[in-house]
């Protein structure tokens, strides 16, 4: 397979603070990478990178071999690269349906836009039910899952997630988990990060361990699970 993203010595932060230290990692096109580590490891910081929201200082960021580490936010999205934020970010104020909306903001195709919107609703039908509810009136797993149909409508190469099950019940985590399964087996590549570390690994192919800024382990998920090292570091054994 080939890598549909490849970041190499990736280095970023906020103010003089360096909050990213020579991060390398890929995702191969059709794969779940998961990315685990603390709070404060770098996670977050890594894909607000790819997306260009923070900026790299040093290395590069290559989508589908396109080197994206300058480019505007709103530009690499039109290259087809989505994501979901942690904390979800939905706007509160807006109705689910231009929720949606909003996640197509890069295209002009209405027929093709409608089309997703309705595959939206049939991947989450609580949303079709709430189409003209204000996001933020919905619990908290409708709006991780209006968060990650939002993603879905830039029709993205590349998902990015960001803890899509943080402060979720149960039942709701193996539903988004489910959707999550479901979207690579469509042929979906995926950069997932999650602080739920055993569910992460369960799903994806390959995963990463970032400490401090810093990816200190790399490896085939089913072998991180087996790790001593991870065991008790991030599944509380």
């Amino acid at each position: 397979m080939a890598a549909i993203l490849t970041i190499d010595k990736l280095r970023a932060g906020y103010g003089p603070i360096d909050a990213l230290h020579d991060v390398s990692l890929t995702v191969e096109a059709g794969e779940i990478v998961a990315m685990i580590g603390a709070n404060g490891a770098g996670k977050t910081s890594t894909l607000m990178s790819v997306s260009g929201v923070l900026k790299a200082r040093a290395g590069s960021i290559r989508f589908q071999g396109q080197d994206i580490a300058k480019l505007p936010a709103h530009q690499i999205v039109k290259l087809g690269l989505a994501q979901s934020p942690e904390g979800r970010k939905i706007f509160p104020r807006l109705t689910v349906l231009e929720n949606l909306q909003m996640g197509a903001f890069t295209r002009n195709d209405a027929p093709g836009i409608a089309a997703d919107i309705e595959k939206a609703f049939a991947m989450f039908p609580i949303l079709k039910e709430r189409r003209g509810q204000a996001g933020g009136l919905l619990s908290g797993g409708q709006q991780q899952m209006l968060a990650i149909a939002r993603a879905l409508m830039a029709r993205p190469k590349l998902l990015m997630l960001d803890e899509p099950s943080l402060g979720l019940a149960p039942q709701i985590v193996v539903q988004i988990f489910d959707v999550i399964k479901d979207l690579n087996k469509a042929g979906m590549s995926i950069l997932l990060v999650e602080q739920n570390a055993r569910m992460a690994l369960r799903v994806a192919h390959r995963g990463y361990v970032l400490e401090t800024g810093r990816v200190t382990m790399s490896d085939a998920a089913d072998k991180l699970l087996v790790d001593p090292r991870v065991r008790a570091a991030y599944l509380g054994e």
